[in-house]
């Protein structure tokens, strides 16, 4: 989220080729979730955990990166 924020507040003072560098939050969240970080990570706890079902349901209802928002009926 940080990357995209300073995109954001840089985009004003970008012209022609600095444009380009608005992809870099689509690259750092590239790597994030497909090459390194939660691949990795994901790996390694599916090795450690993959028999606790207290594990199983945590990452089948955890976001791996970008929360997803709750509807209002799912908070009662």
């Amino acid at each position: 989220m940080l990357w995209i924020g300073v995109a954001i507040a840089a985009y004003p003072a970008l012209e022609g080729w600095q444009l380009i560098t608005l992809s870099s939050p689509l690259f750092i969240i590239l790597l994030l979730t497909k090459v390194s970080g939660i691949p990795m990570l994901e790996k390694r706890a599916d090795e450690k955990w993959a028999n606790n079902p207290d594990y199983q349901k945590y990452k089948s209802t955890t976001p791996a990166l970008i929360p997803k928002l709750k509807k209002a009926e799912d908070t009662f």
